[in-house]
């Protein structure tokens, strides 16, 4: 469980100078042992808006290291949606949710919605991103050329190549944008209370306990009010939780 490295996530100079400071600082507090202090430096950078599967990543290894592992799941899963396919998170995932008290069968899904979760997760978001402006910019720059050279020889090269640009623009600008506004994407959840009784109904009342879950259990949040939650769980199991015990993905 190592801290990942790099600045070249930080965008604009001026408010990113800090940002890259913060994130240095966490790293060499990580390296040094001191990973209260690394925890506070990655926080302050999520605290001030910014949003990083590297940094994610690294606070969840954080909150590893200070046996906080529902913390640490909470903030794999959040890396995991930016960083699809990271080998590094994946493995830290799994090997946090071993060290949970529940074990819970995920049920069988349909085909077609996992090919489709392949297929939204199959890029990192930043290379999603320049692949979409990429096809963009090729194509525009095609169809440009095509008007002002009527008639030239590799007209019939150009039009592919412009044809094979709008497909992939459509194609992977499609992906990016069920990523960015999450259309489809289920609420989910992270129990970090150590143990919660789920209830078959959204009153305080604990003869009303139909299972109990505990601190790491993922959950999908299928209604939400101002003091509960229905929850289900990926075996299927329904039942409501108080919403303090529980923080979004």
């Amino acid at each position: 469980v190592t801290a990942a490295c790099g600045v070249g996530m930080f965008g604009t100079p001026g408010p990113a100078v800090a940002q890259v400071e913060f994130y240095q600082e966490g790293n060499r507090l990580y390296q040094e042992g001191d990973f209260e202090g690394a925890l506070a430096s990655y926080l302050r950078l999520v605290e001030a808006g910014f949003e990083s599967g590297e940094v994610y990543y690294n606070i969840g290894n954080t909150y590893f290291k200070l046996s906080d592992v529902a913390h640490s799941i909470l903030y794999y899963e959040r890396a995991r949606r930016l960083l699809p396919g990271d080998e590094d998170v994946q493995a830290n995932l799994d090997l946090a949710r071993s060290l949970t008290v529940d074990e819970i069968a995920p049920l069988p899904r349909f085909w077609l919605f996992s090919a489709a979760d392949w297929w939204v997760g199959l890029l990192p978001r930043t290379l999603l991103i320049a692949v979409v402006v990429a096809s963009y910019l090729v194509g525009t720059g095609v169809v440009l050329l095509l008007i002002l050279k009527r008639g030239a020889p590799a007209a019939v090269w150009g039009r592919r190549i412009a044809s094979a640009s709008a497909v992939v623009f459509l194609l992977f600008g499609l992906n990016l944008a069920v990523r960015e506004f999450e259309v489809g994407q289920a609420q989910e959840a992270v129990v970090l209370q150590p143990q919660v009784d789920v209830l078959s109904a959204p009153l305080d009342d604990e003869t009303l306990t139909i299972f109990t879950v505990h601190e790491g259990t993922k959950v999908r949040i299928d209604r939400l009010s101002e003091e509960w939650a229905e929850v289900a769980l990926e075996d299927g199991r329904v039942g409501w939780v108080p919403v303090g015990v529980l923080e979004t993905i």
